[in-house]
C-alpha cells in the first residue's frame, strides 16, 4: 500500500465529486492518513472557507453542470436535476437563486428557489405575482436562507431580448426589486416591491455592474452611481460609486475570449456569467462574445465555496 493507501478510482471519484458531494466517503478517506486529510478539504469543518469563488456552469438549461475551481485551476463535471430548465439569477454566500424556467419572454407569474449545489439543499421561494408582465433578470439573498431576517431579492424589468438585444416593451420601461423576508422559520407569502430610481437615464440590460446585497440593505452599480436600498426604512440613497473598487475581483482580467473557452473547455458563441459579492470580493456581471447569431449560449454563476 503507498502513501495514499491504494484507494479505488470509482471511490476517489465519488467522494472527491462537488456537485454531489458523499461526505461519509469523503470523512473515510480524510481518516486514511495525514495525506487525504490535507488533500481532501472538508466543507464540513470549513476547509473551503477561504477559497475563491467558484464559477458553475452549463449550456442555458441543460442539466449537464461544470464546475471551475479558480485556485487549482480545476473543473469538476456532473449532472444536476435541480439546473434543468432553470435559470441562473445570481449568489450568495454558497447559494444560487433560481428560476424555474429558463425562458427569457416577460410574464406575470414567477417562480424562484434556492439551491446550494456544494450540499443539494433546496428551498422553494413563494410564487410572484407582478402587476405587470416583467423578466427577472438577477436575484440575490442577504444571508443565509436557513436563518430568519433573511431576505430573498429579484431584480426585474419590462424589456424582452431578441438575439442577445435587450429591447425595452414601453416608452417608459421600470426596473423593479422584489423582496421577501424570511422570520418564524418560512419565507413571508407576500411579496413587496421598489422601483429603482433611474435618474432619467437610458435603459438598456447591461447597465448594471454588479448586486451588493448585505444584512440590512442592497447596494446596485449602474450609471457610474451607487443605489443602496435599506428594507427596514425602505429608502433609497443614492452616491456616486468609488473609482476603486477594493473588492473587485475578476479571475479572467486581461485575457480574451477564446482564452477563456480554453480554460473553461468549452466552445461557445456567448458566455454570460453573473457576477457574486462576497466579504471579501466582489465579481462585475459580464458577457463575452455576444452578437446577432445565438449558435451556443453558455451561463453561468461564481458561487462562494461554502456548505
Amino acid at each position: 500500500m503507498d502513501s495514499w493507501g491504494s484507494l479505488p478510482q470509482d471511490l476517489l471519484r465519488s467522494s472527491t465529486n462537488l456537485l454531489n458531494p458523499n461526505f461519509t466517503e469523503g470523512g473515510a478517506l480524510r481518516g486514511v492518513n495525514t495525506h487525504w486529510r490535507n488533500t481532501f478539504l472538508s466543507f464540513r469543518e470549513g476547509g473551503f472557507v477561504e477559497e475563491r469563488p467558484w464559477l458553475l456552469y452549463r449550456e442555458r438549461g441543460s442539466r449537464v453542470a461544470h464546475f471551475y475551481d479558480p485556485v487549482r485551476e480545476e473543473l469538476h463535471h456532473g449532472k444536476d436535476p435541480y439546473l434543468e430548465g432553470a435559470k441562473f439569477l445570481g449568489s450568495t454566500l454558497g447559494w444560487v437563486v433560481m428560476s424555474n424556467s429558463s425562458a427569457i419572454h416577460r410574464r406575470q407569474d414567477h417562480q424562484a428557489f434556492l439551491y446550494n449545489p456544494f450540499t443539494s439543499q433546496r428551498y422553494q421561494l413563494p410564487l410572484l405575482t407582478t402587476d405587470n408582465p416583467c423578466v427577472i433578470r438577477y436575484g440575490v439573498l442577504t444571508g443565509d436562507p436557513r436563518q430568519d431576517n433573511t431576505y430573498a431579492c429579484l431584480l426585474a424589468d419590462s424589456f424582452h431580448e431578441n438575439n442577445h438585444m435587450v429591447i425595452a416593451h414601453m416608452h417608459a420601461p421600470s426596473r423593479q426589486i422584489y423582496y421577501v423576508a424570511k422570520s418564524n422559520g418560512d419565507w413571508d407569502q407576500n411579496w413587496s416591491v421598489t422601483r429603482i430610481p433611474t435618474f432619467n437615464h437610458p435603459i438598456c440590460g447591461s447597465t448594471i455592474d454588479s448586486l451588493s446585497p448585505s444584512v440590512d440593505k442592497i447596494s446596485i452599480i449602474l450609471w457610474g452611481h451607487t443605489l443602496d436600498f435599506t428594507f427596514r426604512t425602505q429608502n433609497w440613497n443614492v452616491s456616486n460609486t468609488q473609482e476603486n473598487d477594493t473588492i473587485e475581483w475578476n479571475p479572467f482580467h486581461g485575457q480574451s475570449f477564446d482564452q477563456i473557452k480554453h480554460r473553461l473547455q468549452i466552445f461557445p458563441q456567448t458566455l454570460d456569467i453573473i457576477g457574486t459579492k462576497t466579504d471579501r470580493e466582489r465579481v462585475k456581471n459580464r458577457t463575452w462574445g455576444a452578437n446577432n447569431q445565438i449558435v451556443s449560449y453558455t451561463d453561468g454563476v461564481w458561487v462562494e465555496v461554502r456548505a
